[in-house]
């Protein structure tokens, strides 16, 4: 057995960073949570019209298209400039390259470390700005890395979870389309991490869990211990 992870969302919570970086920029009283929420589906739009060469990754990667984290003025009634929008990105993606895993996510890699089963990590995104955020996640790579940008293919394309070539192999990860339909379509089994407790069909989804001991669980139920 070996188990693929998805990085955003799933072995840390894009939240947090977001979190840190606005208490670091703004100041204003608001709905952060709900802030954040909006910059995912913004992030969402933006993601198929790079993958159609609609938008270059440099759009993307600053958010100047549209701003892709901050969107006061539809949204939240409140107006902000280009040059804040990037500081934010600025402070964000300084406090990306300082994640932590949860004390549960330590124990699961442990586990599997104990156990010797293979495990790794297939992601979507630009090369340098995942491999900082895995680095600060994790003190020794051992393990192999499958990043979008340098195997010339994005989730959900069956191709990148395809270059598994492990048998009896699980991909876990929060996105229902782009991680769980991907993977299914590449013949991998499946685990949805659905902690935004998204209403789903899951029929082709061979477990779906809701939290970090949760997945632990899942993990030890398939080592059958």
């Amino acid at each position: 057995m070996v188990i693929y992870f998805d990085l955003d969302d799933t072995l840390y919570r894009l939240y947090d960073p977001f979190y840190k970086a606005y208490q670091k920029v703004f100041h204003e009283d608001l709905d952060i949570y709900a802030l954040w929420k909006q910059s995912r589906i913004y992030s969402n739009e933006i993601y198929p019209k790079y993958l159609n060469k609609l938008i270059t990754s440099i759009e993307v990667g600053n958010g100047t298209y549209p701003n892709k984290y901050i969107r006061y003025d539809k949204y939240f009634h409140q107006f902000i400039t280009n040059q804040q929008a990037l500081d934010f990105q600025k402070v964000y993606e300084n406090q990306q390259a300082h994640l932590t895993l949860s004390y549960t996510m330590k124990e699961l890699f442990n586990y599997l470390k104990e156990k010797n089963i293979s495990y790794g990590i297939i992601t979507n995104g630009k090369e340098k700005t995942q491999m900082t955020k895995i680095n600060s996640l994790f003190p020794i790579i051992d393990f192999p890395i499958i990043i979008s940008e340098k195997v010339g293919y994005q989730k959900p394309q069956k191709e990148i979870f395809e270059l598994i070539q492990e048998n009896d192999s699980y991909y876990v990860g929060d996105g229902y389309e782009i991680d769980m339909m991907g993977a299914h379509q590449a013949g991998l089994k499946t685990i949805w991490y659905n902690h935004q407790k998204q209403e789903k069909d899951t029929s082709f989804i061979d477990f779906v869990v809701y939290s970090d001991e949760e997945l632990l669980e899942v993990v030890k139920k398939l080592n059958n211990d």
